[in-house]
């Protein structure tokens, strides 16, 4: 039987902790954001299907929504969502940036728009005005109990 030291264990788990915290580290978390309210319900499946729209979930997800605001000067940090995130602005203007774009250019959004963030994306909604932005956001397709959102890492394209 072979025997491991605790010094080895203790070493290992340092490095382990090392890499996790490596990764915290890199992740964006929100600034100056706040959440008056969130609502959250589970759904059966579903299907919706006209001449302009269609839905479909497979399987029971749970749906997300949310009241955001984010003060002048503030943002959502760089993060990623499961599914689909329906967003209207009602106050303010949001500067939203793609990890994806090499550019790293705002689409612009203000009051009574609104805006659909792809799963997966790695995006950031920052407030670039003088005024508090005030939004709602609906996240589908939620893992039933799981978070809708994930923290990611500042894409290398971008400066901020």
């Amino acid at each position: 039987m072979r025997r491991i030291s605790i010094v080895a264990i203790l070493g290992g788990l340092a490095i382990v902790g090392s890499v996790i915290g490596a990764r915290a580290a890199l992740a964006t978390p929100p600034s100056g954001v706040g959440a008056p309210f969130t609502v959250r319900a589970t759904l059966d499946r579903y299907h919706f299907d006209s001449d302009d729209f269609k839905i479909f979930q497979k399987d029971r997800e749970d749906v997300v929504m949310r009241e955001l605001t984010i003060a002048a000067g503030g943002d959502s940090g760089w993060h990623t969502h499961p599914g689909p995130a329906l967003v209207i602005i009602t106050q303010g203007t949001g500067s939203l940036y793609e990890g994806d774009d090499p550019m790293c250019m705002a689409q612009t959004f203000g009051p009574g728009q609104g805006f659909v963030e792809q799963p997966g994306m790695v995006h950031i909604l920052r407030n670039e005005g003088a005024t508090q932005l005030v939004l709602f956001v609906t996240f589908l397709n939620v893992p039933i109990g799981n978070g809708f959102r994930s923290d990611a890492p500042r894409p290398g394209n971008c400066s901020f």
